[in-house]
């Protein structure tokens, strides 16, 4: 009976520990555990519906960048780069200068000259950008001045102007072939002048020995003119062309009006 008795005992303390090591059944050992986890669960989901938002903010703008560009290609149509090469017949007129105070400030005026030109730009709908690099030139008109000792003198020469321009257009559609422009251009020009003075027996005087020089000036110009578009790929142009140059050491109001016909590549 005492063995019984020990044997209930025994079991008795087992089974209290074993149910005070493993918690009651139903009761949770940790209350703060499941209420953390929660929040944060709240908090994650919190954050992927913020950027769930953000998504949605950027995919509108990008539809919205898309239409745009979509709109400005349409307008704006093809944007192709081009290659142009160009003839000039040119006429000009310059104030001479450092020559003789009997001639200085005198107007010449040039023959009818020539010259080329080639440009690479690009065209972005009715807009053309352009880098030209030019070449002209003639001969001047002859000048006769008289000396302080009533000498009679003729003054003869000929000049060349280079010039690299950045050149800007505007294309007004006429037809599907024709468009009128409008142009404009600003850069530098190196501008040379050779001259000789003769005396009224026409050998070189002496006392004017051969002269002229170069000089580095601003140079501007702008224009008018038309295109025909050969093919989708080649076009002509026909325009006029006011060009100038500032004040050198050589001459003053120097300035010409060239008539330009050039062909363009587009690709």
């Amino acid at each position: 009976m005492k063995n019984v008795v020990n044997v209930i005992a025994v079991s008795t303390f087992i089974l209290a520990g074993g149910t005070a090591l493993a918690g009651t059944p139903g009761k949770k050992t940790d209350a703060a555990c499941p209420a953390a986890c929660q929040q944060q669960i709240e908090a994650l989901n919190a954050s992927q519906a913020q950027q769930n938002e953000q998504l949605n903010a950027h995919d509108k703008q990008r539809k919205n960048h898309e239409i745009r560009i979509g709109a400005l290609e349409e307008v704006l149509g093809p944007c192709p780069w081009y290659a142009r090469v160009g003839v000039r017949a040119a006429g000009g007129k310059a104030k001479i200068k450092n020559v003789h105070a009997d001639v200085d400030g005198t107007e010449v005026d040039s023959e009818t000259g020539f010259g080329g030109a080639i440009a690479f730009g690009r065209q972005l709908g009715p807009f053309r950008a352009e880098i030209e690099l030019a070449r002209q030139g003639a001969d001047t008109k002859e000048v006769q001045f008289q000396d302080e000792r009533e000498n009679v003198y003729r003054y003869t020469g000929e000049y060349t102007l280079s010039t690299i321009m950045l050149n800007g257009y505007y294309e007004i559609p006429m037809t599907d072939a024709f468009a009128g422009y409008v142009m404009a251009g600003l850069g530098y020009a190196k501008y040379e002048v050779d001259y000789k003075v003769y005396d009224s027996d026409n050998d070189l005087a002496l006392d004017y020995p051969p002269g002229g020089g170069s000089n580095n000036a601003f140079a501007y110009k702008a224009g008018v003119g038309v295109t025909y578009n050969c093919t989708d790929h080649m076009a002509v142009d026909l325009g006029y062309e006011y060009q100038g140059v500032a004040d050198t050491d050589l001459a003053d109001s120097i300035n010409s009006h060239n008539v330009v016909l050039s062909f363009r590549y587009k690709f």
